[in-house]
């Protein structure tokens, strides 16, 4: 299972997420050297992710297989413009994470790629892959309405979406064996929904009261079955062996420590969860509530 994490790193020397989540730097080194230690040679960063690239970049990782991400593309770029951005933006990330290449450039927002900039983007990563710039191109996605248009006017080598035990679309739409029948790499984010999913229910954030009923139902599996929030949380991806990575996020070296320790994961039925309001599992629409 090891071989599937992917280190996530937005919280790279800055907060994130609802929680605040924070890594400091001299434990993002730490964390590297046990990381390679074990074999978990996979990042996934974003320019998005404040410092986070330039933290990368500083640490020399070249042993580690990168992911990053295209920023938001300007509403205001105009189309002759648009290619030489794209280019500027990809030269940037080499630069600031100190290598030649690049795994995985993923579009954050692919959307866009439905739009008459579209082709532009596409052709442009295509050329950078032609050049061996980057292996793959990717896509980031929350919304799955887009993805069957992109996968017929483009060929997306990856996708990255959302699974935890409140959204299971991945799984449930289909999408999952429909990906891996087109050699689509898949890879899984929010796993703890940026660490809630590991919380007790008294430490939920207010905004989010709404869960509580919820938390008490994972809670009472969690006794039922002798797991705690993160052996239940991983028995997701490690039941789905389709998908071919994981992205987690850590808050210190010894929270990663005790990650790696874990031989408890089990294949165990999780319990049925159905949220009724899809966006209190989304937390790109937190920030409203």
């Amino acid at each position: 299972m090891l071989h599937k994490v992917i280190i996530g790193s937005a919280n790279f020397q800055q907060k994130y997420g609802i929680k605040n989540n924070f890594i400091p730097k001299k434990q993002i080194k730490n964390l590297f050297k046990i990381a390679i230690k074990n074999k978990i040679l996979k990042i996934d960063t974003s320019p998005a992710y404040g410092n986070s690239e330039k933290i990368i970049g500083k640490i020399k990782c070249s042993k580690f297989r990168i992911s990053t991400k295209i920023p938001k593309i300007p509403e205001k770029i105009k189309k002759k413009n648009l290619s030489k951005w794209v280019l500027k933006k990809v030269e940037t990330s080499l630069k600031d994470l100190n290598v030649k290449k690049i795994y995985c450039i993923l579009v954050q927002n692919p959307k866009i790629l439905l739009t008459t900039k579209g082709k532009i983007i596409y052709n442009t990563l295509q050329h950078l892959k032609s050049k061996k710039i980057i292996k793959k191109i990717g896509v980031s996605i929350y919304d799955y309405k887009f993805l069957e248009k992109i996968l017929k006017n483009y060929q997306i080598d990856l996708v990255q979406a959302p699974l935890n035990v409140l959204d299971k679309r991945l799984i449930e739409t289909g999408w999952l064996k429909k990906l891996k029948k087109q050699k689509v790499e898949v890879h899984a984010r929010s796993l703890f929904l940026q660490g809630i999913l590991l919380l007790k229910s008294e430490k939920l954030p207010k905004k989010l009261n709404k869960l509580k009923n919820t938390w008490k139902k994972l809670e009472e599996w969690q006794k039922n079955n002798n797991k705690n929030p993160l052996e239940m949380n991983l028995s997701l991806v490690k039941k789905y062996k389709l998908i071919d990575g994981f992205i987690i996020g850590f808050d210190s070296t010894e929270q990663f420590i005790e990650f790696l320790k874990l031989k408890n994961i089990t294949n165990k039925k999780l319990p049925e969860i159905k949220i009724k309001k899809p966006y209190l599992s989304n937390p790109l629409k937190w920030k409203k509530l």
